[in-house]
């Protein structure tokens, strides 16, 4: 059945101006479909004759509105339900591991979790990049290539890859505290080759950017020694310098865990995980790392609060994704949730319910580390796009966020990724 989710292919095509669309909508066999047929005025003109002036007015559909709305309008479901996954795979194969659950690799994205995790041997990274080389291969007909993804935090707590390390988040807060300019001068000739290792290596998208804030030492963030301190000056300017040194190597780094997970006495793996700061406190605190960031992705954890939505995790919250995150800080880059799979934080919801319930608050791609949840998730997805066209919709204009995403980072074979930015606002 061919997608013609009507409202999201026009918003493809809104930016450009001159643009007339005009949508079909037909019938046929034993199910409606939707065609959409967008009529490009590529060359529209406007003519004003006054006594002495004549003005001529010439607008252009940017290439890239018109690739991306004939991207939209060939979906179909399945291939829409696969777009809005990212599925994690643990082994020196990952490529056969998903060529067994599920044919072939057209999905959002692949995670690379533990297979080559948390190890430093230069030796590996070789290994590291022929695995990651196996997995990115896609069928000709794919309308782009996941996302390889992976976990590569400052220091070696968290360091999926075998690239060479930054020093650890403790350390780099106390220099800062020390000498701030000096600190994010060393910080970003340093995560310059880090994110160039990642980009030589294959890696796409770096989920390893720590945006939290920490509410106390005793907290889960910061007994981990993941974080870079309670001071959210200092948080932000150490994760802007992050940032801007993956787009500066061409890698999407993730901004991680809105809201704040430093705000959490729990292990959101282990306990439901509630936040200690309500949204005033996180306005003026776990909030500031977030504002006017140029990362590409933000990361939604499983962050409880207890005075509201009778305390549903932040990744199945649409208060939070949508009205925090989008519309109070009026972030428009993708959106991707925490694992949805194993973590006790996320609730008991059946997997593929998760999955619904995280897309309709608002990520745009749902993180499964566990290769065997992907049928029941993928199924639950196809059964809410065909039942709900609100839902359907709404997927759509994630995956449209998804392939600009993809498009920058050169995984659409019809975009040209000089077309798109992948960090717009960045230095």
């Amino acid at each position: 059945m061919r997608w013609g989710r009507t409202a999201v292919v026009v918003l493809a095509l809104s930016a450009a101006l001159g643009m007339a669309i005009h949508l079909v909508q037909r019938s046929g066999g034993d199910s409606a479909s939707q065609e959409v047929v967008a009529e490009a005025v590529e060359s529209s003109t406007t003519t004003t004759t006054t006594s002495s002036t004549t003005t001529t007015t010439t607008t252009t559909v940017p290439p890239e509105e018109e690739a991306i709305a004939e991207v939209l309008a060939e979906l179909d479901d399945a291939t829409l339900a696969r777009q809005l996954v990212i599925v994690g795979v643990d082994g020196p194969n990952p490529a056969a591991q998903i060529a067994d659950a599920l044919t072939d690799t057209c999905l959002g994205g692949v995670f690379i979790t533990s297979s080559f995790g948390n190890f430093a041997p230069a030796s590996s990274l070789a290994a590291a990049a022929e695995a990651i080389a196996d997995v990115s291969a896609v069928p000709d007909d794919c309308v782009a290539a996941p996302v390889i993804a992976t976990d590569a935090e400052a220091g070696t707590t968290v360091l999926r890859v075998p690239v060479s390390p930054l020093l650890a988040p403790t350390a780099l807060a106390e220099q800062y505290q020390g000498d701030p300019v000096a600190t994010l001068d060393q910080l970003s000739s340093a995560a310059d080759g880090f994110a160039a290792e990642l980009a030589d290596v294959g890696v796409h998208v770096n989920f390893g950017v720590v945006g939290d804030v920490d509410v106390a030492d005793t907290y889960y963030m910061a007994r981990r020694g993941r974080t870079f301190g309670g001071d959210p000056d200092a948080v932000t300017a150490l994760t802007q310098t992050l940032v801007a040194s993956h787009c500066r190597a061409g890698v999407a780094a993730t901004l991680k865990h809105f809201p704040n997970q430093g705000s959490t006495p729990e292990d959101p793996h282990q306990a439901d995980s509630f936040s200690t700061n309500d949204r005033q406190a996180w306005e003026s605190f776990g909030a500031l790392p977030y504002r006017d960031t140029d990362a590409p992705l933000v990361m939604v954890g499983h962050i409880r609060y207890s005075d509201m939505e009778d305390a549903t995790p932040a990744t199945l919250s649409s208060t939070i994704v949508t009205g925090w995150l989008r519309t109070g800080l009026g972030y428009d880059g993708v959106v991707v949730t925490d694992d949805l799979s194993s973590m006790v934080g996320v609730g008991n919801l059946p997997v593929g319910e998760r999955a619904v319930a995280a897309l309709r608050a608002g990520s745009d791609l749902a993180l499964l580390v566990d290769l065997t949840d992907i049928p029941e998730v993928l199924a639950a997805i196809e059964a809410e796009l065909a039942a709900d066209p609100g839902f359907a919709a709404q997927a759509m204009t994630s995956f449209e966020r998804v392939l600009r995403l993809k498009a920058a980072l050169g995984l659409v074979p019809t975009i040209d990724s000089d077309w798109v930015e992948l960090c717009p606002a960045a230095g």
